[in-house]
């Protein structure tokens, strides 16, 4: 700085019996003084505002905001001006000596109620300034050994602690006995002087202490010695406009993080994927998507990174600028997520593909990956507003009240994601499973959290609102276990017999009662069921519950216009498409040889024409 920083800013004085504080280093605001002093003003300039205006009116958050963006300019300012105080010792001789001559005028004072309250008001003021900017030089020394945050934060809490004890002071003996008005106005200007000055204080070590990490963020650097290596470098070559220690090692750490790109992918691989997967072959597979996938962002990742230690090597020893550490950490914050997507992209589809093999739940399986996308963007997108200096305990709290807004603006959204969530637990059907909904009948593809996908048997991919879905009627053909129906009629002729329909009919039971491919009446759940299912026999019926049908009809079932119908109803065994058609093939035709070896036909419609008057027909040639 070209400016000297006193420590306790030169000389306190009374003026017109109004407590002042002057800095002859800091006639133009410049230091950390200054800074501070402009933030007591603006401090006081808010309560002024406050005080005289209207809150309702239009104009009032405006100004407020604007006095908020000054205040914050001026604080982000703050850390890079105290590591580069200095002391000069003659203000602290003047600093003392005025605090002693106040101390014995407070002593003599006792019994003279304005000047002793006037008095003790002033070595208050005298005692905040010396704590706080104390407290300054502390922190700049903990920064200079190379302290942790830890310790920042403690010697902040400690100043805060110092400067409430200060503050605590009891004048209401003595403000009672001032019987002037003009005095007790100076008096309770003074106090109001005070506690502004105070709460600016306390607000600005609070925000260096949300913000120790920039007072720690050479702590590294610290520990190696770097402003010993910059020294001998910039010894060896000596050159008046240029840091060329800094730069030196600004290009070391470049190029060490640019070399580091090409081997950082596979150190990640090696602890997150080789040291899992044993089988080599399997691993192998696994890496070409796993570095595929992780490869870009983990380079732009490390070239971020070395430009911000580049940057905070320019700065040493002073900390890196706030504005470009909360840049830097925005743009952590996008990289890191998209790098864990990316990983979930690679890794965690392989080992979660795993997981729904074993748990047949591919649904679900999804819907966590979802959700886990979900989640790592709302964490990034909260820590940048935060970065971007909003609250963020104020947004969720708002939420509660903007609830309802944004709850009717999306209410399709909501039912749509809550009604995926109840598909799921619901077990109407999973992915894979055959099912007709609103006139749609196809494969499960996918569950999402918006919508279900089903591809139709006609190649056709449909998307179904998961709410649409929750109100409609679900038929899953995949929920049987055994037993896909048929129900057919076989007519005979009217030339037939009843002996021949009799022996016929007892052939077509005896073919369903023994033939393999037809669910017969002791396959059910008690057969093919686990050691509970008689337990639960007694509770439901536990054949439906499971998707078990073995019913077997054979009959005659009516005279119709053109043949006598036997009606067969029965359930093959295999409910799949492809066997079920097979045996359905099969049995169609040992019908066939049970109706032909029983003498009878199988009818076919026909109709009698009969001519009551035929006129003559003369047949001769």
């Amino acid at each position: 700085m070209k400016k000297i920083i006193l420590i306790f800013l030169s000389f306190l004085y009374l003026h017109g019996d109004d407590l002042q504080l002057i800095d002859t280093n800091a006639s133009e605001n410049s230091g950390i003084y200054g800074l501070i002093q402009k933030y007591i003003g603006i401090e006081h300039q808010i309560r002024e505002f406050r005080k005289n205006n209207d809150e309702n009116s239009s104009s009032y958050s405006g100004i407020l905001k604007e006095f908020e963006r000054d205040k914050k300019t001026i604080l982000s300012e703050i850390p890079d001006m105290i590591v580069e105080q200095k002391i000069d010792e003659k203000a602290i001789e003047n600093f003392l000596k005025r605090k002693q001559e106040l101390l014995k005028l407070q002593q003599k004072s006792l019994n003279k109620p304005f000047i002793y309250a006037d008095t003790t008001l002033n070595l208050t003021y005298f005692n905040m300034v010396e704590s706080f900017f104390s407290s300054l030089f502390e922190l700049e020394k903990l920064f200079k050994n190379a302290a942790d945050s830890e310790s920042i934060v403690s010697a902040v809490d400690k100043a805060m602690e110092d400067l409430q004890n200060l503050i605590n002071i009891d004048l209401d003996e003595y403000k009672n006995k001032i019987t002037n008005p003009k005095e007790l106005e100076k008096i309770a200007t003074k106090e109001a002087m005070i506690n502004n000055t105070f709460n600016a204080y306390v607000e600005i070590l609070k925000y260096l202490r949300s913000n120790a990490h920039l007072l720690e963020s050479n702590y590294l650097f610290s520990l190696l010695g770097l402003q010993i290596w910059i020294d001998k470098i910039n010894a060896f070559v000596n050159i008046d406009f240029l840091n060329v220690g800094k730069i030196s090692i600004s290009i070391l750490v470049l190029i060490f993080f640019i070399s580091l790109r090409r081997f950082f992918s596979n150190i990640v691989y090696f602890f997150l994927v080789r040291l899992i997967y044993r089988n080599k072959k399997e691993a192998d597979d696994i890496k070409v998507i796993f570095i595929g996938n992780i490869k870009k962002p983990v380079g732009i990742l490390l070239i971020c990174y070395a430009f911000s230690l580049c940057l905070t090597i320019a700065f040493y020893p002073a900390p890196l600028n706030i504005g470009l550490s909360n840049l830097f950490n925005i743009i952590y914050a996008v990289l890191i997520a998209w790098l864990i997507l990316k990983i979930l992209d690679g890794y965690g589809v392989v080992l979660v593909s795993k997981l729904a093999k074993k748990s047949e739940k591919k649904e679900v399986v999804n819907l966590v990956i979802k959700i886990l996308y979900f989640i790592i963007i709302i964490i990034a997108l909260l820590y940048i507003l935060a970065q971007l200096g909003f609250n963020i305990s104020a947004i969720i709290a708002s939420l509660g009240i903007g609830g309802l807004a944004v709850a009717l603006a999306a209410k399709d959204i909501i039912a749509n994601f809550f009604a995926s969530i109840l598909l799921l637990f619901d077990n109407s059907f999973n992915q894979g499973d055959w099912v007709e909904v609103s006139g749609i009948e196809g494969t499960v593809v996918e569950i999402g959290l918006r919508k279900t996908t089903i591809r139709t048997f006609d190649n056709c991919l449909v998307f179904l609102p998961n709410s649409t879905i929750m109100g409609a009627n679900i038929k899953n053909w995949s929920k049987r276990r055994m037993g896909r129906h048929i129900k057919m009629y076989l007519g005979v002729g009217y030339d037939a017999t009843p002996e021949k329909l009799d022996n016929c009919i007892k052939d077509l039971k005896e073919l369903l009662n023994s033939s393999p491919l037809v669910a017969h009446e002791d396959d059910g759940a008690l057969k093919y069921g686990d050691h509970t299912t008689k337990y639960r026999q007694n509770l439901v019926s536990i054949n439906d519950l499971e998707g078990y049908k073995n019913a077997c009809y054979v009959g005659l079932s009516e005279f119709a216009d053109s043949s006598i119908n036997i009606e067969l109803y029965f359930y093959t065994k295999s409910i799949h498409s492809k066997e079920f058609r097979e045996a359905k093939q099969e049995l169609m035709l040992e019908f066939m040889r049970i109706i032909e070896r029983n003498g009878l036909t199988f009818a076919f419609p026909s109709r009698s024409i009969y001519i009551e008057n035929l006129p003559p027909l003369n047949l001769k040639p």
